[in-house]
């Protein structure tokens, strides 16, 4: 089959790191087990109509830190964007942004993933594995704050 009759609707048109912070420490030889804490976020920075396409920038958030007894090992503040597109005359029922929220965050985590995972494994600090998140509930989460 081909890719022009199954492509989706929705189109990733790339990515960027707008903003990372890294802060490692010296960690002394005695340190203790280091207790790994993530705080994610996004903002939805535009949608806009471009020659009938809908084109959508998301920022995907990411706060790492690890701590052993109010020490702290390392920070790392990072902020993925995303640039998404749909077919403007398709979204007769407002689903871009829906899709913009739900599909782009998807997307943009697996890359920040993947992301921190190699940065860090770079660093001489032990590689960071981002956990799995529930997007659903995140959104749902957002929704409730604002």
């Amino acid at each position: 089959m081909k890719a022009e009759e199954i492509l989706a609707e929705f189109q990733f048109l790339g990515n960027r790191v707008s903003s990372l912070n890294f802060d490692a420490r010296v960690i002394e030889a005695k340190a203790q087990r280091a207790e790994l804490s993530f705080e994610f976020d996004y903002n939805v920075k535009a949608v806009e109509e471009h020659e009938n396409k809908l084109i959508g920038i998301i920022e995907f958030i990411v706060k790492a830190k690890a701590t052993s007894k109010k020490k702290i090992f390392f920070e790392i503040d990072l902020v993925m964007e995303g640039a998404f597109a749909y077919d403007a005359k398709t979204d007769t029922e407002g689903k871009f942004q829906d899709m913009l929220e739900i599909n782009g965050i998807v997307t943009l985590s697996q890359i920040s993933r993947a992301y921190i995972l190699s940065v860090t494994s770079q660093s001489g600090i032990p590689p960071v594995k981002m956990p799995m998140i529930n997007v659903i509930k995140l959104r749902e989460r957002k929704k409730k704050e604002d």
